[in-house]
């Protein structure tokens, strides 16, 4: 039998505190379990008893209920109910355990309940980005490289910012998306059409579509599951081609913490083709022309002729352009989160700054994020929670899509990168910058048929795939794209368990959301004229290209 005698002092501008000893049959209970919890069964104020078997508590609630618990006891509820004292009996509990058998049960997420794994049948693979701490990701495509049997995951370019294309067990289509669903927290995560369309200039490269999961911040991330086969089926049709569900991190009861992170990362190309030199390039196309005609043949940009001044100081170098488009590339993250809560409401808030420098020249991609998580508990069966994120993203990159493989593996490397006069001196333009060498072959001011020309010294279209090629570092350098990605995703919803409450118990819950999306996307992008060789044929003017889409979009499910 157990007694607890309680006093009370209180201060004329305090709380009501209460104070108390806790005993059993035989002498005073160290470590005993004191709560006050309010009618939600929320805990409102807890403590324990000293060596002495007494404990002191500031009253939050004169209508909560005093629960004290001590194991080999039962536990004993007793309404405060403005009382001062308290005789709290305490009686031991008479099952006597010979063996205390402890079992864990994995459970697996379905369509709103949790059941056992073993219960749950289909392909699905889970990993704690926990286990990736440490590790330098932009996106949620980067993270999962090699971390999924059967998920391939393939960069679409190099530069900073770029979409990827993902497949699930080579899941693959002549005419249609073959793209993995995914799901951000039970929604389904997909911007708009629009937002995949690439820029379609004239005599330009299409850019890649822009990568859709950089709106989702890593740092956010708790962790990744992936359905394959018939384990995708409750996404119906959409998630024929798999799904990766992503589950956002929240906050949890606490103290407030505040961590902050920063990760740095150095990227560069690796060697690629070895290309010849200019003095290499040369020779083999001499010959190449030799074989071909069984004679020697005259071409300008390939005969180092000094008598052609104009020709010769801009076709005789040996230039690297791979080299020329690439650099060592940076990438900058920071990441600040505030997190914590108490047994009404946990929260945690999340903002993030990426900057990256891409590998080839003149290209940089930077991002802002937040998220906010809020979950309120108005009793230990209803739950409300929120989840409001905010992307903002943008990237300057060439209007060539890949500089280095769209351009400079094609170039002459017996071209100049920057023009020279007749003399051999630098050539500047109006404002005192070195003026880029723009290709015009001799041949295209003669004919367009084709063939040998009467004198047998030149071919007219023999170059016109370099030529039209262009110069790869004035295209990095003087043209222009831009692009701006604004995506507000805000999320409401409440949670009811109608039934019961534990996993052992029969169990039916109401989950009921609405969620909203203002996404805003646009893309400036510019060609100067002195890009355009023979702008005679192929026209002289600078080429500007814009566009800007906007939705706002409202979902709801039950």
């Amino acid at each position: 039998m157990l007694w607890a005698v309680v006093t009370m002092a209180m201060p004329a501008n305090a709380q009501r505190r209460i104070s108390g000893t806790v005993e059993d049959d035989i002498d005073v209970i160290i470590g005993a379990n004191v709560k006050e919890m309010d009618k939600n069964n929320r805990i409102l104020n807890a403590t324990v008893t000293d060596f002495n078997g007494n404990f002191t508590m500031t009253l939050k609630d004169d209508k909560s209920v005093l629960v004290v618990s001590y194991i080999g006891y039962k536990t004993v509820r007793i309404p405060v109910a403005g009382k001062n004292m308290f005789k709290i009996k305490l009686q031991d509990n008479a099952k006597v355990m010979d063996d205390v058998v402890v079992k864990g049960t994995k459970m697996s997420a379905t369509t709103g309940l949790d059941i056992p794994e073993r219960e749950f049948s289909g392909a699905v693979q889970t990993f704690d980005m926990a286990e990736l701490d440490g590790l330098s990701f932009t996106s949620v495509d980067e993270a999962l490289q090699g971390q999924i049997a059967g998920l391939d995951v393939v960069a679409n370019s190099g530069n900073a910012g770029a979409g990827t294309t993902m497949r699930l067990r080579g899941t693959s289509t002549l005419n249609g998306n073959a793209q993995p669903l995914i799901v951000v927290n039970d929604h389904i995560f997909e911007l708009p059409a629009d937002a995949t369309d690439g820029l379609d200039f004239s005599n330009l490269d299409n850019e890649e579509q822009f990568s859709t999961l950089l709106n989702v911040n890593t740092e956010d991330i708790e962790s990744i599951t992936v359905l394959k086969d018939g384990a995708a089926a409750k996404w119906g049709s959409k998630g024929s081609n798999g799904v990766i569900e992503i589950k956002l991190k929240r906050g949890k009861r606490g103290k407030t913490s505040v961590t902050f992170n920063y990760k740095f990362t150095g990227t560069w190309q690796p060697d690629g083709y070895e290309m010849l030199d200019g003095n290499q390039y040369t020779m083999f196309m001499k010959e190449s022309y030799y074989n071909a005609l069984n004679a020697s043949k005259s071409i300008y940009e390939i005969d180092y002729n000094n008598t052609y001044p104009s020709i010769f100081h801009n076709f005789n170098k040996n230039t690297d352009w791979v080299d020329a488009v690439s650099r060592f590339g940076k990438e900058h993250h920071y990441y600040l989160t505030l997190s914590g809560g108490g047994e009404k409401a946990t929260f945690r808030i999340g903002a993030g700054y990426d900057m990256n420098d891409g590998t080839n020249i003149n290209q940089d991609f930077n991002r802002f994020s937040t998220m906010t998580a809020l979950d309120y508990w108005v009793s230990d069966r209803i739950k409300f929670s929120s989840n409001i994120n905010m992307t903002f993203t943008t990237r300057h990159n060439n209007t060539v899509a890949n500089t280095a493989n769209a351009k400079a593996y094609k170039a002459m490397p017996n071209m100049a990168i920057y023009a020279y006069d007749i003399y051999g001196n630098p050539v500047y333009d109006e404002y005192g910058n070195r003026q880029y060498f723009n290709m015009l072959p001799l041949a295209a001011n003669e004919s367009y048929s084709g063939g040998i020309d009467n004198d047998g010294t030149h071919t007219s279209w023999e170059l016109r795939d370099m030529f039209q090629n262009g110069n790869p570092i004035a295209y990095a350098n003087l043209s222009e794209n831009k692009q701006k990605q604004y995506n507000l995703t805000p999320q409401f919803s409440v949670e009811y368990k109608l039934l019961g409450k534990e996993s052992d118990e029969w169990r039916l819950n109401y989950v009921g959301d609405v969620q909203l999306n203002i996404y805003n996307t646009s893309e400036d992008a510019y060609n100067p004229a002195e890009l355009i060789t023979m702008p005679w044929i192929w026209g002289g003017k600078n080429t500007t290209y814009g566009y800007n889409n906007e939705r706002n979009t409202v979902y709801n499910s039950e």
